[in-house]
Protein backbone atom coordinates (compact mmCIF):
# COMPACT_ATOMS: atom_id res chain seq x y z
CA UNK A 1 0.00 0.00 0.00
CA UNK A 2 1.49 3.15 -0.89
CA UNK A 3 1.30 6.36 1.37
CA UNK A 4 0.72 10.08 0.72
CA UNK A 5 0.85 13.07 2.56
CA UNK A 6 -1.81 15.28 3.33
CA UNK A 7 -1.18 19.22 3.20
CA UNK A 8 -1.76 18.98 6.77
CA UNK A 9 1.02 15.90 7.46
CA UNK A 10 3.06 18.69 4.92
CA UNK A 11 2.55 21.35 7.10
CA UNK A 12 3.45 19.69 10.39
CA UNK A 13 6.69 17.79 9.09
CA UNK A 14 7.56 20.80 8.14
CA UNK A 15 7.43 22.94 11.25
CA UNK A 16 8.92 20.27 13.08
CA UNK A 17 11.78 20.23 10.17
CA UNK A 18 12.26 23.84 10.72
CA UNK A 19 12.43 23.73 13.74
CA UNK A 20 15.49 21.22 13.76
CA UNK A 21 16.84 23.67 11.50
CA UNK A 22 16.77 25.99 13.90
CA UNK A 23 18.56 23.76 16.76
CA UNK A 24 21.25 23.17 14.32
CA UNK A 25 21.85 26.83 13.65
CA UNK A 26 21.34 27.53 17.77
CA UNK A 27 23.81 24.67 18.33
CA UNK A 28 26.95 26.15 15.93
CA UNK A 29 26.29 29.16 17.66
CA UNK A 30 26.47 28.44 20.79
CA UNK A 31 29.42 25.92 20.85
CA UNK A 32 31.26 28.34 18.28
CA UNK A 33 31.16 30.68 20.75
CA UNK A 34 29.33 33.21 17.87
CA UNK A 35 26.72 35.99 18.63
CA UNK A 36 23.15 35.98 18.62
CA UNK A 37 23.29 37.74 14.92
CA UNK A 38 25.45 35.71 13.63
CA UNK A 39 22.52 32.84 14.60
CA UNK A 40 20.07 35.04 12.88
CA UNK A 41 22.37 34.82 9.20
CA UNK A 42 22.79 31.02 10.04
CA UNK A 43 19.27 30.30 10.29
CA UNK A 44 17.94 31.85 7.51
CA UNK A 45 20.36 30.47 5.60
CA UNK A 46 19.22 26.85 6.85
CA UNK A 47 15.91 27.73 6.75
CA UNK A 48 16.18 29.36 2.97
CA UNK A 49 17.73 25.74 1.66
CA UNK A 50 15.19 23.96 3.07
CA UNK A 51 12.88 25.56 1.26
CA UNK A 52 14.62 25.13 -1.94
CA UNK A 53 15.05 21.43 -1.28
CA UNK A 54 11.58 21.31 -0.44
CA UNK A 55 10.51 22.70 -3.73
CA UNK A 56 13.21 20.49 -5.31
CA UNK A 57 11.65 17.57 -3.29
CA UNK A 58 8.01 18.51 -4.28
CA UNK A 59 8.96 18.87 -8.27
CA UNK A 60 10.66 15.48 -8.12
CA UNK A 61 7.74 13.86 -6.68
CA UNK A 62 4.96 15.25 -8.76
CA UNK A 63 7.10 13.76 -11.77
CA UNK A 64 6.99 10.16 -10.46
CA UNK A 65 3.34 10.00 -9.20
CA UNK A 66 2.90 11.78 -12.97
CA UNK A 67 4.46 8.55 -14.27
CA UNK A 68 2.45 6.30 -11.41
CA UNK A 69 -0.82 8.12 -12.27
CA UNK A 70 -2.75 6.33 -9.41
CA UNK A 71 -1.91 6.01 -5.41
CA UNK A 72 -4.38 3.63 -3.62
CA UNK A 73 -4.80 2.20 -0.17
CA UNK A 74 -5.34 5.90 1.10
CA UNK A 75 -7.31 7.07 3.98
CA UNK A 76 -8.62 10.22 2.90
CA UNK A 77 -9.74 13.52 4.87
CA UNK A 78 -13.02 15.41 3.00
CA UNK A 79 -12.06 18.95 1.51
CA UNK A 80 -13.45 21.82 3.85
CA UNK A 81 -15.39 23.29 0.58
CA UNK A 82 -17.09 20.13 0.99
CA UNK A 83 -17.12 19.20 4.46
CA UNK A 84 -18.75 23.41 4.82
CA UNK A 85 -20.98 22.36 1.97
CA UNK A 86 -22.87 19.59 3.47
CA UNK A 87 -22.25 20.35 7.65
CA UNK A 88 -22.40 23.79 7.46
CA UNK A 89 -23.33 24.27 11.35
CA UNK A 90 -21.10 21.83 12.88
CA UNK A 91 -18.20 23.17 10.30
CA UNK A 92 -19.56 27.29 11.35
CA UNK A 93 -19.59 26.22 14.77
CA UNK A 94 -15.80 24.73 14.50
CA UNK A 95 -14.32 27.51 12.85
CA UNK A 96 -16.12 30.33 15.15
CA UNK A 97 -14.78 28.51 18.18
CA UNK A 98 -11.18 28.79 16.83
CA UNK A 99 -11.50 32.50 15.87
CA UNK A 100 -12.26 33.21 19.38
CA UNK A 101 -10.05 31.45 21.00
CA UNK A 102 -7.04 33.28 19.03
CA UNK A 103 -8.64 36.48 19.50
CA UNK A 104 -10.13 36.25 22.79
CA UNK A 105 -7.24 34.45 24.42
CA UNK A 106 -4.16 35.67 22.71
CA UNK A 107 -5.10 39.15 21.45
CA UNK A 108 -7.38 40.40 24.46
CA UNK A 109 -5.79 38.86 27.70
CA UNK A 110 -3.05 39.30 28.99
CA UNK A 111 -0.70 35.47 29.58
CA UNK A 112 -0.45 33.70 32.59
CA UNK A 113 3.42 34.60 32.83
CA UNK A 114 4.18 33.38 36.33
CA UNK A 115 7.70 31.43 36.26
CA UNK A 116 7.93 31.93 32.57
CA UNK A 117 10.95 34.12 31.89
CA UNK A 118 10.78 33.27 27.75
CA UNK A 119 10.01 36.45 26.94
CA UNK A 120 13.15 38.08 29.27
CA UNK A 121 15.46 35.28 27.80
CA UNK A 122 14.20 36.15 24.18
CA UNK A 123 14.73 40.51 24.78
CA UNK A 124 18.34 39.50 26.74
CA UNK A 125 19.78 37.52 23.48
CA UNK A 126 18.49 40.50 21.39
CA UNK A 127 20.05 43.49 23.95
CA UNK A 128 23.01 41.78 24.38
CA UNK A 129 23.51 39.25 21.12
CA UNK A 130 24.63 36.45 22.99
CA UNK A 131 23.12 32.95 23.57
CA UNK A 132 22.44 32.03 27.17
CA UNK A 133 25.25 33.93 28.53
CA UNK A 134 23.42 36.28 30.14
CA UNK A 135 21.00 36.08 33.50
CA UNK A 136 17.63 37.64 32.21
CA UNK A 137 17.03 38.52 35.87
CA UNK A 138 20.33 39.86 37.33
CA UNK A 139 21.68 41.20 33.76
CA UNK A 140 25.05 39.56 34.83
CA UNK A 141 26.67 37.16 33.18
CA UNK A 142 26.03 33.20 34.78
CA UNK A 143 28.62 33.26 36.87
CA UNK A 144 28.57 29.24 37.26
CA UNK A 145 27.91 28.82 33.46
CA UNK A 146 24.74 27.25 32.79
CA UNK A 147 23.92 23.67 32.46
CA UNK A 148 24.31 22.40 28.63
CA UNK A 149 20.47 20.70 29.57
CA UNK A 150 19.10 24.06 29.13
CA UNK A 151 21.65 25.62 26.59
CA UNK A 152 19.99 23.17 23.91
CA UNK A 153 16.76 24.76 24.59
CA UNK A 154 15.74 26.48 20.92
CA UNK A 155 12.68 28.13 21.32
CA UNK A 156 13.99 31.74 22.65
CA UNK A 157 16.43 31.58 20.25
CA UNK A 158 14.15 30.57 18.14
CA UNK A 159 11.37 33.43 18.86
CA UNK A 160 14.28 36.34 19.11
CA UNK A 161 15.32 35.41 15.45
CA UNK A 162 11.90 35.69 14.38
CA UNK A 163 12.21 39.60 16.01
CA UNK A 164 14.96 39.97 14.08
CA UNK A 165 13.43 38.92 10.85
CA UNK A 166 9.61 40.74 11.45
CA UNK A 167 10.62 44.06 13.51
CA UNK A 168 7.83 42.54 16.09
CA UNK A 169 8.06 43.06 20.32
CA UNK A 170 9.07 40.51 22.12
CA UNK A 171 5.21 40.34 23.55
CA UNK A 172 3.78 39.80 20.68
CA UNK A 173 5.57 36.75 19.26
CA UNK A 174 6.18 35.16 22.37
CA UNK A 175 2.65 35.27 24.12
CA UNK A 176 0.39 35.86 20.88
CA UNK A 177 1.77 34.48 17.50
CA UNK A 178 3.70 31.62 18.57
CA UNK A 179 0.96 30.65 20.86
CA UNK A 180 -1.24 30.99 17.88
CA UNK A 181 0.66 29.01 15.25
CA UNK A 182 1.11 25.69 18.14
CA UNK A 183 -2.71 26.02 18.53
CA UNK A 184 -3.33 25.82 14.63
CA UNK A 185 -0.44 22.92 14.77
CA UNK A 186 -2.50 21.03 17.31
CA UNK A 187 -5.70 21.40 15.78
CA UNK A 188 -3.69 20.02 12.36
CA UNK A 189 -2.56 16.97 13.91
CA UNK A 190 -6.29 16.35 15.35
CA UNK A 191 -7.69 16.68 12.12
CA UNK A 192 -5.61 13.61 10.68
CA UNK A 193 -6.14 11.79 14.06
CA UNK A 194 -9.46 12.44 13.01
CA UNK A 195 -8.70 11.03 9.23
CA UNK A 196 -7.25 8.06 10.89
CA UNK A 197 -10.06 7.03 13.21
CA UNK A 198 -12.90 8.18 10.66
CA UNK A 199 -11.62 7.81 6.77
CA UNK A 200 -13.92 9.18 4.14
CA UNK A 201 -16.64 9.69 7.11
CA UNK A 202 -16.16 13.88 6.69
CA UNK A 203 -19.65 14.43 9.29
CA UNK A 204 -17.37 12.30 11.99
CA UNK A 205 -14.45 14.02 11.32
CA UNK A 206 -15.77 17.54 11.75
CA UNK A 207 -17.83 16.14 15.01
CA UNK A 208 -14.50 14.49 16.25
CA UNK A 209 -13.01 18.40 16.02
CA UNK A 210 -15.74 20.12 17.41
CA UNK A 211 -15.76 17.86 19.98
CA UNK A 212 -11.41 18.91 20.29
CA UNK A 213 -12.88 22.41 20.14
CA UNK A 214 -14.74 22.22 22.77
CA UNK A 215 -12.12 20.44 25.12
CA UNK A 216 -9.92 22.78 24.53
CA UNK A 217 -12.20 25.94 25.17
CA UNK A 218 -13.81 24.15 28.60
CA UNK A 219 -10.63 22.37 29.72
CA UNK A 220 -8.89 25.10 30.66
CA UNK A 221 -9.55 24.92 34.20
CA UNK A 222 -6.20 23.17 35.27
CA UNK A 223 -2.60 24.50 34.51
CA UNK A 224 -2.18 20.51 33.70
CA UNK A 225 -4.69 20.78 30.96
CA UNK A 226 -3.90 20.83 27.34
CA UNK A 227 -6.30 23.98 26.97
CA UNK A 228 -4.85 25.51 30.05
CA UNK A 229 -1.11 25.47 27.78
CA UNK A 230 -2.48 26.36 25.08
CA UNK A 231 -4.51 29.80 25.79
CA UNK A 232 -2.28 30.67 28.81
CA UNK A 233 1.35 28.89 28.35
CA UNK A 234 1.59 28.27 24.47
CA UNK A 235 4.71 30.07 23.83
CA UNK A 236 6.57 27.54 25.92
CA UNK A 237 7.75 24.09 24.96
CA UNK A 238 5.05 22.01 27.08
CA UNK A 239 2.68 23.15 25.31
CA UNK A 240 4.21 22.32 22.14
CA UNK A 241 5.39 19.10 23.41
CA UNK A 242 1.82 18.23 24.92
CA UNK A 243 -0.78 19.50 21.96
CA UNK A 244 1.32 18.55 19.25
CA UNK A 245 4.28 16.34 19.45
CA UNK A 246 2.15 14.07 21.67
CA UNK A 247 -0.52 13.24 19.68
CA UNK A 248 1.28 13.50 16.29
CA UNK A 249 3.86 11.24 17.62
CA UNK A 250 0.80 8.68 18.75
CA UNK A 251 -0.23 9.28 15.20
CA UNK A 252 2.50 8.10 13.44
CA UNK A 253 3.07 5.11 15.53
CA UNK A 254 -0.29 3.98 14.50
CA UNK A 255 0.40 4.51 11.12
CA UNK A 256 3.84 2.86 11.08
CA UNK A 257 5.81 6.10 10.26
CA UNK A 258 8.73 5.73 12.46
CA UNK A 259 10.87 8.70 10.21
CA UNK A 260 8.41 11.34 11.67
CA UNK A 261 8.07 9.52 15.21
CA UNK A 262 11.81 10.54 15.45
CA UNK A 263 11.35 13.85 14.45
CA UNK A 264 8.96 13.86 17.44
CA UNK A 265 11.28 12.75 19.75
CA UNK A 266 14.22 15.34 18.89
CA UNK A 267 12.14 17.91 18.81
CA UNK A 268 10.62 16.79 22.35
CA UNK A 269 14.25 16.65 23.40
CA UNK A 270 15.27 20.23 22.54
CA UNK A 271 12.17 22.23 23.63
CA UNK A 272 11.27 21.17 27.02
CA UNK A 273 13.85 20.44 29.90
CA UNK A 274 11.76 18.10 32.29
CA UNK A 275 12.90 14.80 32.07
CA UNK A 276 15.76 15.51 30.23
CA UNK A 277 13.38 16.16 27.16
CA UNK A 278 12.28 12.62 27.13
CA UNK A 279 9.39 12.18 28.78
CA UNK A 280 5.71 11.77 27.63
CA UNK A 281 6.52 11.78 23.74
CA UNK A 282 9.40 8.92 24.39
CA UNK A 283 7.01 7.13 27.03
CA UNK A 284 4.17 7.03 24.50
CA UNK A 285 6.37 5.94 21.54
CA UNK A 286 7.40 3.40 23.79
CA UNK A 287 4.19 1.89 24.91
CA UNK A 288 2.90 1.72 21.14
CA UNK A 289 6.09 -0.03 20.13
CA UNK A 290 5.40 -2.71 23.00
CA UNK A 291 1.65 -2.82 21.68
CA UNK A 292 3.02 -3.57 17.88
CA UNK A 293 4.83 -5.97 19.25
CA UNK A 294 2.71 -7.82 21.08
CA UNK A 295 0.22 -8.18 18.72
CA UNK A 296 2.90 -9.36 16.19
CA UNK A 297 3.96 -12.34 18.15
CA UNK A 298 0.35 -12.82 18.55
CA UNK A 299 -0.83 -13.15 14.98
CA UNK A 300 2.49 -15.00 14.23
CA UNK A 301 0.95 -17.58 17.29
CA UNK A 302 -2.47 -17.46 15.35
CA UNK A 303 -0.49 -18.41 12.10
CA UNK A 304 1.38 -21.41 13.06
Amino acid sequence: MKKANSIADKLIVGSLIALLLAEVAHLAALFLGMPFSSCVVMMAVLFMSGLLSLGFYGIWRRKVRAEQKTVTGLKKGIALYTVLRLYPVCTLLFIGIVLFQIIWNFWMHTPYITQDITGETVQTMLATDTIYQINPLTGQAYSAGMPMRLKVLVLPTLYGVFCKWTGLDVSTVCFRIMPMVILLLSYLVYSRLAVYFFPEEGKKQVWFMLFVALIYQFGCYSPVTDGYLLFFQGGQGNALRVCVLLPFALLCCLRGEWKKVVLCLLAEVFVVWTFYGLGYVALTVLVITIMRFVKMLADRRKKV
